[in-house]
């Protein structure tokens, strides 16, 4: 057989079996139809009964600090003149947190338990109430919940009444501790940690450099505020990690400020009374005693002046290393929810549809 009549004939071959699966197809059209509407039933089920979940986020700048600025170049320009140096400050690029570290940071235990601390007005429940308490005793989550990820406490209570281990001692969430701290949570408490985990995100964009902030939460007010106190504690969460050293160095320098200047007084007084007590100085011990106390003062007001210029210079070091972050896109109230009703109905009408029209072709593909 010649090869242009083997492939015509093959072709018409095909073109039969496209005609007889397309007939087959349409003899099953009302098993089709049932299929799908199932299908669309369970769809529109979902839409409505799926939990509205409300998003908002910001956009940040973290700074770019230069080795040297602000109140460093002011004083290595006029300390001078006031009798300060500038040199020992070291306001360089030291202790500055990567941005590449900020999602891990509002990831850690330690800032979500303090946001889970905040305490937050849910308008569509009409509670304020701590962002823990609200999904451990407030919130309850729908069965399609679980589909989307926004697990948070039921599977673990039923499992545990299951075992018989429903009886687990709930004990306040932590609070106030340490970062380098011993921290011990429930299993209750960790299922929450980690839902809120989902919720609150930070992701950088490393071309231009800016941090975006992504909060979701039942209720549109909540997610605002939510947001707005995971930007506060990240700022305070740099500021302690920036200044923590300058701080304590401040610290010690006031202590050992009060100090001298508790010294510096006494020998001011001493000087002062035996002046008083002496106003002619007639005679050689009687103006020994003079130089000698004018000594002591002196010597004492020359500490307490060097300490203040460092209490000084420490207070710029606290200024210089507290951290700006600029807000450019700032958390707005979420004005609709981000579930899509109309998106998962033709997302299951697809998925009917197409499941019944596969059946139909394998019934072909065995039949043949």
């Amino acid at each position: 057989m010649p090869v242009e009549e083997w492939e015509e004939r093959e072709f018409e071959e095909r073109e039969i079996d496209l005609i007889e699966l397309a007939n087959h197809i349409w003899s099953r059209r009302f098993f089709i139809a049932k299929v799908t509407g199932v299908f669309v039933t369970i769809g529109l089920l979902v839409a409505l009964l799926m939990p509205k979940e409300y998003q908002t986020g910001a956009t940040l700048m973290p700074e770019v600090q230069s080795e040297q600025s602000g109140p460093s170049s002011l004083l290595q320009q006029y300390g001078g003149l006031l009798g300060m140096s500038g040199g020992d400050l070291n306001m360089g690029q030291q202790g500055i947190i990567p941005p590449t570290l900020y999602p891990q940071i509002v990831q850690s235990l330690p800032f979500q338990l303090e946001l889970l601390n905040k305490s937050v007005y849910f308008a569509e429940f009409d509670t304020t109430t701590t962002v823990y308490n609200f999904f451990d005793e407030v919130y309850t989550p729908s069965v399609f919940s679980y589909v989307t990820g926004y697990t948070i406490g039921l599977p673990g209570k039923i499992i545990g009444l299951i075992k018989g281990e429903g009886d687990e001692i709930e004990r306040p969430l932590p609070q106030g501790f340490a970062t380098d701290s011993v921290v011990s949570v429930t299993k209750s408490q960790m299922e929450v940690i980690e839902n809120m985990q989902q919720r609150v995100t930070v992701s950088l964009n490393e071309e231009s450099g800016v941090i975006n902030l992504s909060v979701e939460m039942p209720d549109p007010n909540a997610a605002a505020q939510v947001g707005k106190t995971s930007i506060a504690l990240l700022k305070e969460y740099m500021t302690n990690y920036r200044t923590r050293k300058a701080q304590e160095d401040l610290e010690h320098a006031l202590q050992q400020l009060e100090e001298v200047r508790q010294r510096f007084e006494e020998a001011q007084s001493r000087l002062a009374e035996f002046r008083d007590s002496n106003v002619n100085l007639a005679t050689a011990q009687a103006q020994t005693r003079e130089q000698r106390l004018q000594s002591e003062y002196d010597i004492a007001f020359n500490v307490y002046n060097s300490l203040a210029q460092r209490v000084e210079q420490a207070k710029l070091k606290v200024q210089e290393q507290t951290p700006v972050v600029s807000i450019l896109q700032p958390v707005q109230v979420p004005l609709e929810d981000n579930t899509s009703g109309l998106m998962i109905l033709i997302v299951f009408t697809s998925l009917g549809c197409l499941l019944s029209i596969g059946i139909g072709v394998v019934e072909f593909l065995i039949r043949r």
